[in-house]
């Protein structure tokens, strides 16, 4: 969007601090949010915080018996509560605003984490070895190996080529929407420098479009949890 990050290298490593950020910030928020939802809980009529997180709960519940026919394992059923919370908060961080550095080298230091396909793609990957582990602790290692020569020994290459097919759509998927949405706001909120008369043409769409990413970003939350199911549930097939 024509903005540098902010990178630091330690280690020979480089580091974006504003994805460190903002990821920080949005973990830290589902566990404030859980923590409030929860801390009162009773054991008769649940209240309507404790209800709301029932909801979540319910909802992660039933994409669950959707996709692989159960919903009494608390393992994944907590990991998928987890990342629809982390998503759903992540995706939304940059559309209310954004945070650049004015200069001759603008700086942004706020915007979604998901709006970046390192965030996303890693994401991907670390829930695709997710799914292989809960493999081998279900069936074992050498059931694992096994899998990947099924159902015919020549489908082995691919097998390991649809690891990477699927990882690889997992996060761009993710990225491309969230990316594409804050590119958008970006184009209309540099309309202000155009004139009071354009900016106040433009801000009616904008507050449409702010509307229609927090619904993307919903909806880009339960595809990724969706699909994260049902990658865990071919692993678990017997």
């Amino acid at each position: 969007m024509g903005h540098e990050r902010p990178q630091v290298v330690l280690f020979n490593l480089t580091f974006d601090l504003s994805i460190i950020l903002t990821s920080t910030i949005a973990a830290i928020l589902v566990f404030l949010i859980a923590y409030l939802l929860t801390r009162n809980t009773t054991p008769g009529a649940p209240n309507k915080w404790q209800n709301m997180m029932e909801w979540i709960m319910e909802f992660v519940k039933n994409i669950m018996n959707d996709s692989m026919g159960i919903s009494n394992n608390l393992f994944i059923w907590s990991t998928g509560v987890s990342l629809l919370m982390y998503l759903f908060i992540a995706n939304l961080l940059g559309v209310p605003f954004s945070i650049v550095t004015t200069g001759e080298h603008p700086v942004t230091w706020w915007k979604s984490p998901t709006a970046d396909a390192h965030v996303t793609v890693t994401l991907a990957i670390m829930i695709i070895f997710y799914s292989h582990y809960i493999d081998i602790r279900i069936h074992g290692i050498k059931h694992f190996f096994l899998s990947f020569f099924k159902p015919f020994k020549p489908l082995f290459i691919i097998n390991i080529v649809e690891q990477f097919a699927t990882t690889l759509t997992l996060g761009l998927r993710l990225f491309g929407n969230i990316y594409a949405g804050e590119v958008m706001l970006t184009l209309l909120a540099g309309t202000v420098s155009q004139g009071i008369l354009v900016a106040a043409l433009a801000t009616i769409p904008m507050f449409i479009w702010q509307a229609f990413c927090i619904f993307i970003g919903a909806i880009q939350a339960y595809i990724f949890v969706t699909l994260t199911m049902v990658y865990i549930a071919h692993r678990i097939a017997d």
